[in-house]
């Protein structure tokens, strides 16, 4: 049996970009260390975000860096994966593993057949609408029940992993915020967003909300932080609306200087987990407009107090938000206070911590 006093914790991701779950695997990862636990990361791409190349030392790559180009290519590489990461686990048979998003999971599940390691899976984005290979659907169903421990950072997720494991054995533990003092406001007429440039943010939606909006020829400019394929599809979307001199692509930055600058926040996306983001945001007292494709987000904003919620994808509502928060300054103060309230109570680091430890080690 696993030694239930052991100190050992395993992470396994596919990468340690600049994403929302890396930043949540770096934060455990840096709590559980300094709390004495040995911690090591797992990932399948030896390339390491720059907010991330401070744990790259303890981090270990497995198989293939480059991705896959064909189905027989993606089986080579992930059997692989399976074995290489069996002998990683093996080698620690008192290891705590945590393994994070769906194709992971699936590999860590069946690397980890017949061993005595507690392994705890977790779900980060939005199961119903995530667009993932239906091969990834049906291994999810198979094998997700052979995990100890199941988490979500959504209520939507809690229900929804129902029917694939038992609930006595799912976690709902939402994502926190580490305290960070709010500097003197500098705030501008700039409106935020933060995110991956996929189609799953809904940027053309805000870029075209914000052309519609009072914000454009009020001197509010729109800023976007991020990097991703769709970047040229937004920027000649840009062009053709004549606004190359009021929106700005600023590639992957440090948000905070930006949640600082700006007087408004934006969640524009089709679907959604619980964005990293949007938290950091309200927890610097910056009003925010999601929309209601974002559950998770949903847990922490409500309507008119801490935020602005529209339906998703619907440009004219989405153009009505922005027009109703640029155009009330009092709104804009009571959202922000709104919005630091509720991270206050519902974002608790320590708390947040204390469940993790409960999920893991129970």
């Amino acid at each position: 049996m696993l030694d239930l006093k052991s100190k050992e914790i395993l992470f396994v991701i596919s990468d340690m970009q600049n994403g929302g779950t890396q930043k949540i695997v770096r934060e455990l990862f840096l709590n559980w260390k300094s709390s004495g636990y040995k911690t090591k990361i797992i990932n399948f791409n030896k390339q390491f975000g720059s907010y991330n190349k401070m744990i790259k030392k303890f981090s270990i790559t497995l198989g293939e860096a480059k991705e896959s180009k064909t189905f027989f290519h993606s089986i080579f590489y992930n059997v692989k994966r399976i074995f290489a990461l069996r002998k990683i686990i093996k080698n620690n048979p008192n290891a705590y593993i945590l393994s994070f998003l769906y194709s992971t999971n699936v590999i860590t599940i069946l690397a980890k057949v017949g061993l005595r390691n507690k392994l705890i899976i977790c779900e980060r984005n939005d199961m119903e609408h995530q667009n993932i290979k239906i091969i990834w659907h049906i291994l999810r169903k198979i094998f997700y029940r052979f995990a100890n421990t199941v988490t979500t950072n959504t209520k939507k997720n809690y229900n929804i992993l129902q029917k694939y494991t038992k609930k006595n054995k799912i976690f709902f533990i939402a994502n926190h915020v580490l305290p960070r003092k709010i500097p003197n406001k500098n705030s501008k007429k700039i409106i935020l967003s933060v995110g991956r440039l996929h189609p799953q943010k809904g940027f053309p939606e805000l870029i075209k909300a914000y052309s519609l909006s009072k914000a454009s020829f009020k001197n509010w400019k729109l800023v976007i932080i991020g990097k991703g394929p769709e970047k040229k599809k937004l920027k000649i979307l840009v062009t053709n609306l004549k606004l190359k001199n009021k929106i700005f692509f600023q590639g992957f930055v440090d948000p905070y200087y930006w949640y600082n600058k700006s007087s408004l926040f934006v969640l524009s996306s089709r679907f959604e987990g619980a964005p990293n983001a949007l938290l950091e945001a309200m927890s610097m007292r910056l009003p925010v407009i999601i929309t209601n494709s974002c559950p998770g987000g949903m847990y922490y904003v409500k309507n008119n107090v801490s935020g602005l919620v529209v339906p998703g994808t619907n440009i004219h509502a989405l153009k009505n938000a922005i027009n109703k928060i640029i155009n009330d300054k009092s709104l804009r103060n009571k959202i922000a206070n709104g919005a630091v309230k509720s991270i206050k109570r519902l974002a608790d680091h320590k708390k947040i911590f204390k469940q993790w430890d409960q999920s893991v080690f129970n």
